[in-house]
């Protein structure tokens, strides 16, 4: 690997890994209720903790793989190659954090629907970004109609979900 160079996938799969420890180290020093005699099967960090452990493995086999790509040359014999990794599209990663932070931090809680906001953020995600150089990327009306019913159908299940499966009321 050039080491001047990183992949997409290297640099996320550390983002992801560092997150993963994050989240098992808090779930580590959750209260675990012991005074109540809890389980310890059911303390509140068990599922934090296992959740973060998966997040971790699968940051590692992100961190790991290689792509491979095959060719075949005029002889007729295939060859294996090692894909070419491309640079890291910080664009990409800023645009994505810029609307991640609005939609959590910002207006997440603060008396906007929570279906439409979710349904906007999706939306918003799926129309700027995309697998080319160009962030923001370039707006169809395919696009956006295609990028609109995902929003709303997963919008709309999740709060389905939450509402009636979890029982959990969304602002």
């Amino acid at each position: 690997m050039d080491t001047t160079r990183f992949s997409a996938d290297r640099v996320g799969g550390l983002i992801w890994f560092v997150f993963g420890a994050a989240v098992v180290y808090g779930s580590w020093t959750m209260d675990r209720l012991e005074n109540l005699n809890i389980p310890p099967a059911t303390a509140p960090g068990v599922v934090p903790g296992l959740l973060g452990l998966g997040i971790m493995a699968f940051a590692l086999v992100l961190m790991l793989r290689r792509e491979r790509t095959v060719t075949v040359d005029f002889s007729g014999e295939a060859a294996e190659q090692t894909a070419d990794e491309g640079g890291f599209h910080w664009k990409r990663l800023s645009l994505s954090a810029l609307l991640c932070l609005t939609y959590g931090a910002v207006l997440l809680g603060r008396g906007v629907n929570y279906s439409a906001l979710t349904a906007t953020f999706l939306f918003l995600h799926l129309l700027l970004l995309d697998e080319s150089e160009d962030v923001p990327a370039r707006i169809t009306l395919r696009r956006a109609i295609i990028a609109g019913t995902i929003a709303l159908a997963v919008a709309t299940v999740v709060t389905l979900v939450f509402q009636y499966i979890f029982l959990v009321r969304l602002p």
